[in-house]
């Protein structure tokens, strides 16, 4: 339908400038989406009116729509089921926490509480992360049905971010046995460098509702004992489905 196609195209529009750590122009929206500039130039004036987007020395997302994100953000039930669970990991491990839930082939940071230290995660909410390089999209994969699994695996885009990224379908079957077997799941400087993480899922009767991550910088990973992370990440997982158990999220 016309009407849709337009509408994704505003869509896919604002979800570039969302992910882009800095400013965008015209010209590398279009560039990078395919687009003709003249209509890049034109959807990006009319979410300009609407306030959804703002130019201040580029392109970045208005004051409107963070308005809108934020008021979603507090009415989300799960993320205020989970907030006292994910405060006592934090407390615990006094390491940058993130409550993510997925969304097709990623995960989308829906909560974030920062290390209390001076090397600090750069992440924000809503943040989309890659089910093959994140801890949290590797815990997902790892808690669902193999058939679920398998039918993802093939349509995954195994981008490369760092050396240490798992890049083949193969190596993330194998990466995803390995989870279940050691009841976590890893990211070893596979997004960034220097950045390791731990991963769990969020399993209730209702199946994967969320996952856990506690990040943190390589020389703090090496250093925290692997069976206290586990620890407190279970913990963690269990106090969220507990307070989900018979909510409505």
């Amino acid at each position: 339908m016309p009407g849709t196609a337009a509408f994704g195209k505003f869509i896919r529009i604002l979800q570039f400038i969302a992910d882009q750590p800095g400013r965008s122009s015209v010209a590398e929206i279009a560039a990078a989406l395919r687009m003709p500039r003249t209509t890049v130039h034109r959807i990006v004036a009319a979410l300009q009116h609407e306030g959804l987007v703002e130019d201040k020395d580029g392109l970045g997302l208005g004051l409107r729509l963070v308005s809108l994100a934020w008021r979603s953000l507090d009415q989300s039930g799960l993320r205020q089921l989970a907030r006292p669970s994910l405060d006592r990991l934090n407390a615990a491990l006094d390491e940058t926490v993130h409550l993510a839930v997925n969304s097709g082939a990623e995960m989308v940071y829906l909560d974030k509480l920062e290390s209390r230290r001076a090397v600090r995660m750069t992440s924000r909410l809503g943040t989309r992360v890659t089910l093959h390089a994140s801890a949290v999209g590797k815990s997902w994969l790892a808690a669902q049905p193999d058939a679920v699994v398998e039918a993802l695996i093939p349509t995954l885009d195994y981008q490369r971010f760092t050396p240490h990224t798992i890049a083949t379908p193969e190596a993330l079957r194998a990466e995803i046995a390995a989870t279940r077997h050691r009841g976590y799941a890893l990211d070893l400087q596979e997004r960034e460098l220097d950045i390791c993480c731990y991963g769990m899922a969020v399993v209730t009767a209702g199946g994967v509702q969320a996952c856990v991550s506690v990040s943190l910088p390589r020389y703090r990973f090496e250093d925290l004992p692997a069976d206290r992370a586990q620890a407190a990440l279970s913990e963690c997982v269990r106090g969220i489905a507990a307070a989900l158990g018979g909510a409505r999220v």
